[in-house]
């Protein structure tokens, strides 16, 4: 049914944004956000991003400085603010003074778009009046209000259900529906194939990515979560959760609820059933940014809390960060520096891809308890009009659920690796496919100049049943699980083929995206499925007078395969026999019946299945 009233107030709030802002600019940027003359009922338009950036430039040469890092899919500039009291404006001065670089990031989601008015308010204030401890003379702050411009772009009433305010919030994903939260290692959008560079260029040693989380309702303003546990450098890790706990402490001090994690339900429908923490995976930003030896904070402002407070913690997230970063920033770069040689001697070392909370895996024993300040609510066993279990929460009744926390991260066994001694090797014929990605994450490789034989190397032996394909595509890709074991192995390689080394400082990088049982690798995103199809078949008919051959012992075997294969048929004529006896699956299957021996033949399409990424403990040059 047509609601009027609805459409009447939709329309009124419409025209209320467009009018007053939403595609209008401020004129000065010393004047008020959209954000603050509507009383955070509305946050504005991409334009006022734009002429804030550039009027702060202009106004303050000396400690600000406006540039794009590129466009988006539709071609609006992705501006990028860089704020520094400290001499340096650029990657190479900052580089040069050993200044730490901060990179905070809003609208990676476009309806969570706290972090944009949160960090224009805080850097104009600063600007205009700097604190009495200036946090900006010891660091240089790089923020990129909006990330998903074209999202932004594309307001409704009607994208963030579970949020409260502003009036009008952007889209989650980009003009060709990319969540860029998921797309740090594949680099699909032309949006954060900009942000790659961004941060290859200044090497942030911090970068906080702002959110607006959904669901549970509860009472915390914010939380903060770091996965530091994939980092292969110990005193890395240990100042990364350190600096995770003085954060937590300034913003209590604030005034703050903050979650050292974000924490998800095992119930939805009954919150004190407990909660457990995600692994994540090195698709997020704040994991990225780990295998790039550095230090990542995923910052997720509660949705039901209103628009104002919800940019007013994102202020206090901003402040102690970047009050930390002055104070701190100079040892933690030494840290991340050393983080980096390590990396370069992390050949044949064991590391760990992939994590996952135990309680994934079926052991349901919680790691301790929790308050979580939270709502009475009540659990329909029906609920009313719609039936079944679901939940209501009743928020004139705060109160405090203790919970059963699991939060017990361990690494996933089969995600364990040695890695190589040397490298790894991409044969010349799938060289096209993997090199955009070594280039767009600077990871250092070379071109071999010429052919070479029989290099000694590890192949990794995969069989079918090894092999599985999600059911759906995932950012468009259809992903795909190989195991299988390196085994050594002699190949030819044709001049073009790449020699990735793992002595480099994104060996951690490196081997995320060639090690097939990373969590997002190449190979996990499936560009590299075609090797695990099959383009020739052997009909039907010659599958059987082939295994008629075999099981009669026929001359037939050893002019077309060879001397070695027909001595084997007695043997296996008696394994066929055993199993033919014992086996009633195998006796009822005739396809595993003609399997049996049609794989011992010498098979038709040797680059069936054969992962296309080789590994060597030895340089070819």
């Amino acid at each position: 049914m047509f609601d009027g009233k609805f459409f009447l107030r939709w329309l009124v709030l419409f025209f209320l944004c467009t009018t007053s802002g939403w595609g209008q600019a401020a004129k000065e940027a010393t004047d008020l956000l959209q954000a603050e003359t509507s009383k955070f009922r509305l946050t504005g338009g991409y334009a006022e991003v734009e002429t804030m950036c550039q009027t702060l430039a202009q106004k303050y040469p000396d400690s600000a400085r406006c540039f794009s890092m590129g466009r988006s899919s539709e071609g609006r500039p992705l501006w990028v603010l860089a704020v520094s009291r400290s001499g340096a404006l650029n990657p190479t001065q900052a580089k040069r003074q050993g200044i730490p670089v901060v990179l905070a990031i809003g609208g990676t989601h476009a309806g969570e778009i706290d972090g944009k008015d949160a960090g224009l308010i805080l850097i104009r204030q600063w600007l205009n009046t700097p604190p009495s401890h200036d946090p900006l003379k010891q660091q240089l702050l790089l923020f990129v209000p909006v990330f998903n411009v074209d999202g932004h772009e594309r307001p409704s009433p009607y994208n963030r259900p579970n949020q409260n305010g502003p009036g009008l919030q952007g889209e989650r994903v980009t003009a060709q529906r990319i969540n860029l939260n998921r797309d740090w290692m594949l680099g699909q959008s032309p949006e954060m194939n900009a942000m790659l560079q961004l941060v290859a260029q200044w090497d942030p040693l911090l970068t906080l990515d702002l959110h607006v989380t959904d669901g549970v309702r509860f009472r915390h303003g914010v939380s903060l979560s770091m996965s530091s546990m994939f980092s292969a450098d110990d005193a890395l890790h240990e100042v990364s959760e350190q600096l995770l706990s003085d954060m937590m402490s300034r913003l209590r001090a604030k005034g703050q609820h903050p979650l050292d994690f974000t924490p998800v339900l095992l119930d939805f429908e009954n919150p004190r059933a407990g909660i457990m923490r995600d692994a994540d995976a090195p698709r997020f930003s704040h994991v990225y940014a780990v295998l790039r030896n550095r230090i990542g904070l995923l910052v997720e402002h509660h949705a039901w809390t209103p628009y104002a407070q919800r940019v007013r913690t994102g202020i206090d997230v901003l402040t102690a960060a970047l009050e930390l970063i002055a104070k701190d920033g100079r040892e933690l770069l030494k840290v991340a520096t050393n983080a980096d040689e390590h990396s370069e001697k992390m050949y044949s070392e064991t590391v760990a891809l992939d994590w996952h909370n135990l309680l994934e895996t079926g052991v349901e024993i919680p790691t301790g308890q929790m308050d979580l300040l939270g709502y009475e609510y009540t659990t329909h066993l029906q609920a009313p009009v719609v039936g079944g279990r679901h939940i209501t929460y009743h928020l004139n009744e705060p109160v405090v659920w203790r919970v059963p926390v699991y939060n017990d991260i361990q690494p996933v066994n089969d995600a364990i690796v040695n890695l190589p001694q040397a490298g790894y090797l991409i044969p010349a014929g799938w060289a096209s496919v993997v090199l955009p990605y070594l280039q767009k994450h600077h990871i250092v490789y070379q071109t071999l100049p010429r052919s070479l034989k029989s290099l000694s190397v590890q192949a990794l032996e995969v069989n079918s049943e090894n092999i599985s394909f999600e059911s759906r595509t995932f950012q468009g890709r259809l992903r795909t699980n190989v195991q299988g074991e390196w085994v050594d192995a002699y190949a030819d390689l044709l001049a073009g083929s790449l020699y990735v080394p793992i002595r480099q400082a994104r060996s951690l990088l490196a081997a995320h995206l060639l090690e097939p049982v990373a969590p997002d690798s190449l190979s996990r995103w499936g560009l590299f499925n075609t090797a695990y199809e099959v383009t020739d078949h052997i009909s039907n008919h010659r599958q059987l007078q082939i295994a008629q051959w075999m099981y009669r012992e026929d001359r037939r075997i050893r002019e077309r395969y060879g001397e070695a294969l027909h001595q084997k048929l007695p043997d296996l004529r008696k394994e066929y026999q055993t199993r033919m006896d014992r086996d009633d699956r195998f006796k009822d299957d005739p396809e595993m019946r003609m399997d049996f021996w049609i794989k011992q033949i010498p098979y038709h399409d040797p680059t069936f299945n054969r992962y296309p990424i080789l590994r060597t403990n030895r340089a070819p040059f």
